[in-house]
């Protein structure tokens, strides 16, 4: 069953969104923000506890998920890249001593990946004895990922300016790709966004 063991969220949503030229993590969508949708997307998939990385404009994200049971995390160093943001929710996780099995590296503005998506990718992390499961599309290996808790070590010393896809190419780790053709699209520049409301 998917929900065998439990596994934990971190939504990175600390990034100033420069080639947008706005805040992303804060443009409608369907009725809600970017960043809600990837609360409601993660909560959907019972991952537990999620967190969700600020730093950019950080009063007006946490207002947009105040409403939600989510831990919010403030990462003072966001501007250095998002290895940061992903060492600052690992290290949270670690420091409460979670029981959560695995963490799930999740991004705010990909609009596209619905819970659905992540229960399947949870469920095949229970099934195989990979150390990930990261989502396979446009001839690569990216997030959403989901690491094992044997990972939580080296995830929370990420280098600030890399993110979970160097793990993910890391010797010794193995990856069980994930076949998400939707993961490709995510919200960079207003040209984007456009086709997503298009």
């Amino acid at each position: 069953m998917a929900a065998c063991l439990p596994v934990a969220a971190v939504i990175l949503a600390a990034g100033a969104a420069t080639r947008m030229g706005r805040l992303k993590q804060l443009l409608p969508y369907r009725g809600r923000t970017l960043i809600r949708n990837a609360v409601d997307q993660a909560m959907g998939a019972d991952f537990d506890p999620v967190l969700v990385v600020v730093g950019a404009e950080s009063a007006a994200v946490r207002s947009a998920v105040a409403s939600q049971k989510v831990v919010l995390i403030e990462n003072s160093y966001w501007q250095s890249g998002m290895g940061s943001s992903i060492s600052a929710g690992v290290r949270w996780l670690r420091g409460v001593k979670t029981e959560a099995a695995a963490v799930a590296i999740l991004l705010g503005d990909q609009p596209l990946v619905t819970a659905e998506h992540l229960n399947q990718m949870r469920t095949l992390l229970h099934q195989v004895p990979a150390d990930a499961i990261a989502a396979e599309y446009s001839g690569t290996l990216g997030v959403p990922a989901l690491f094992k808790r044997s990972l939580f070590g080296v995830l929370s010393e990420l280098p600030a300016g890399t993110g979970a896809r160097q793990l993910l190419r890391q010797p010794g780790v193995t990856v069980e790709p994930f076949s998400l053709p939707e993961a490709a699209f995510d919200i960079d520049t207003p040209a984007d966004y456009e086709s997503l409301e298009a």
